[in-house]
């Protein structure tokens, strides 16, 4: 199933809440209360039901970096991503370019050039481990896109492997150099006329896949997808009366491609039984089954579902009411996130269905909704993120027919990172997830 990036691509529902400002009396600045028929409550008493799932896949195609490397997370898991994709002669300008070499040129070095695009997660100081495979398959998806949980055939046995320490802001790129006889091989093909356009290169040359070392233990690492940063160079020469030319040829990841041409397959693989349980997007894992706590990891497809089991106990109040405002206030575990596994600083929430589909991108007048880290100090130690909920209770508060959707937390860029975040329950003695709403009450 593709339920995650279908629906959250494709639906961008407005939701206008129901509320008419002018159902509210108006209170005067410095009104007193006690001659106004309008009594303003914040009401904090509501339950909050945490529980974490996983999206069955996510389209990974559609992500503007590779990300490649390994880890061991405390609470997830080991989480590892391998990269694949293809390589052609394109140029920004258009989807083909010419394959043409000089009759007397000849090669001098090949390697693969990485552009770092800024983005880690974990721990960047120790030695990594990329392996570099040749694809034994096409990229060539079997739907319109390829999905966190694809995967491709390649070579078992790497064609080159390189150790490296990631440097993703003080370095431009990663250089791989790679075998002369692999790029011997292609550079007299082209030079033959053998590889004239994209399809013959397919036909000799695949793609590559990344994938570290089954021992690495260090960080993910995102390159980009953009021809000017990554790509396949060869360095050649060409005769001269006093000396030669030195001149090179790129293979880049087409940026026009007719489909998808690059994915990421991510994924983890946990000791933890409770997680494991989460093998369909319906599944859940509840807070008061996981220590306290709930999951969200971009990547993998971890998310937190929020449902508001008591809010209609609102209407046990006396008197016409209206919600002014409603505020979801949920605290990441401290221990969780430190400068390596770092907090984001908002959270994507939209609305589920009761098969844990995404229905709804709640928006407002001012744009898309969206949780906000609050409480930042210069270590993270003490925030909360405030998630503005007012719309959604509203519409829960107005249904005619009693549905089972709830809201679901997840990070921005989903797709095309690893970050987690781990959020303490309704009964942790830390912080209790809470449910704050104002609420206005006349006509008693």
């Amino acid at each position: 199933m593709r339920k995650f990036f279908c629906f959250l691509m494709v639906l961008l529902g407005v939701i206008a809440c129901s509320v008419d400002a002018s159902d509210i009396p108006t209170l005067e600045v410095g009104q007193d209360f006690t001659t106004s028929n309008v009594r303003v409550l914040v009401l904090d008493t509501f339950s909050v039901k945490l529980s974490t799932f996983k999206f069955d896949s996510i389209n990974t195609s559609e992500s503007e970096r590779l990300l490649v490397g390994k880890y061991n997370d405390d609470y997830l898991g080991t989480i590892e991503c391998n990269s694949y994709f293809e390589l052609s002669a394109a140029t920004t300008e258009n989807a083909t370019a010419p394959y043409t070499l000089p009759n007397d040129a000849t090669l001098d070095s090949v390697a693969l050039i990485l552009g770092y695009d800024r983005y880690f997660y974990n721990d960047t100081t120790l030695v990594s481990h990329i392996n570099v495979h040749l694809l034994s398959e096409e990229v060539e998806p079997d739907d319109d896109a390829f999905f966190n949980t694809s995967t491709l055939e390649y070579d078992t046995i790497p064609l080159v492997s390189r150790r490296y320490r990631p440097e993703p802001f003080d370095e431009d790129s990663l250089h791989i150099s790679l075998p002369f006889e692999f790029g011997n091989n292609l550079f007299q093909l082209i030079q033959q006329n053998d590889i004239n356009d994209n399809e013959d290169l397919r036909d000799n040359f695949k793609g590559f896949a990344l994938v570290p070392e089954k021992s690495d233990n260090t960080s993910v690492i995102g390159f980009s997808k953009e021809s000017e940063r990554t790509y396949l160079r060869f360095f050649y020469s060409v005769p001269e009366e006093f000396e030669d030319e030195e001149r090179f040829l790129d293979f880049a990841i087409n940026p026009f491609p007719e489909a998808p041409n690059a994915f990421n397959k991510i994924w983890n693989t946990s000791m933890d039984s409770s997680l494991n349980t989460l093998l369909d997007q319906e599944d859940e894992l509840p807070t008061s089954e996981n220590n306290d706590l709930s999951y969200i990891q971009s990547g993998t497809g971890y998310a937190t579902k929020v449902d508001f089991p008591s809010i209609r106990s609102i209407y046990d109040i006396e008197g016409t009411g209206t919600v002014l405002s409603a505020l979801l206030r949920i605290k990441p575990l401290r221990a969780s996130h430190d400068e390596r596994t770092y907090l984001r600083d908002s959270l994507n929430v939209n609305v589920l269905d009761q098969n844990n589909v995404i229905t709804q991108v709640i928006t407002t007048g001012e744009g898309i909704v969206i949780g906000k880290i609050t409480g930042t100090n210069e270590e993270f130690s003490d925030v909360v993120y405030e998630v503005p909920v007012g719309v959604f209770v509203d519409q829960k508060l107005h249904e005619t027919v009693i549905t089972e959707d709830a809201l679901v937390l997840f990070t921005k860029d989903f797709n095309q990172t690893v970050d987690r975040i781990i959020l303490q329950g309704e009964d942790n003695r830390d912080f209790e997830a809470r449910l704050e709403i104002t609420y206005a009450i006349y006509d008693e």
